[in-house]
């Protein structure tokens, strides 16, 4: 399994909608609200064409705009890492279009979905032979200042508003 390096301090983090763009609220405040955060804590951001289409249902754009634009995003120098602006539901529409023999060739970046982008993370780990994170950001990063954090208490060792996450079990 061929692990990604670490998103440097200062790094560029790339955002990418295979599935669901932020077009509509509340995503594309929420979304705004996480660039900024983003910003706000020394990092670069570097924005798909599909992050704020809604072109589709369930799907930012066409199944070969996002197709493109996840090869672009995995095969540019810029972005460190990536992150999917959301869930959806017709990612699988694109994985025709995606050349998993060009990604196994690629430097490894970490690609960060939830829920329909379980269909790249999954794909990545087993065609690509890459590890993959798959968690929910929107209550990590998304979340205002004055919102409260629901359920545990906030962990004193992570300043707040910072997503963390685990591996997903593919990537162990």
């Amino acid at each position: 399994m061929r692990y990604p390096k670490h998103l440097p301090k200062g790094g560029t983090i790339g955002f990418l909608a295979p599935s669901f763009g932020c077009n509509i609220e509340p995503y594309r405040t929420a979304f705004d609200h996480a660039l900024e955060k983003w910003r706000e804590m020394g990092y670069h951001t570097v924005l798909g064409p599909n992050c704020y289409l809604g072109e589709g249902i369930g799907i930012s754009s066409t199944p070969e705009n996002c197709g493109r634009e996840v090869m672009e995003m995995f095969l540019s120098e810029k972005p460190d890492c990536l992150i999917s602006c959301g869930g959806g539901e017709l990612m699988c529409e694109i994985l025709p279009r995606v050349d998993f023999g060009k990604l196994t060739q690629a430097e490894p970046k970490w690609f960060m979905g939830y829920s329909d982008n379980t269909n790249l993370t999954y794909l990545l780990a087993t065609l690509a032979d890459t590890g993959q994170w798959e968690r929910r950001l929107r209550k990590h990063i998304c979340r205002r200042p004055e919102e409260k954090r629901a359920g545990r208490a906030a962990n004193p060792q992570r300043p707040a508003g910072i997503a963390v996450g685990r591996r997903s079990r593919m990537a162990r």
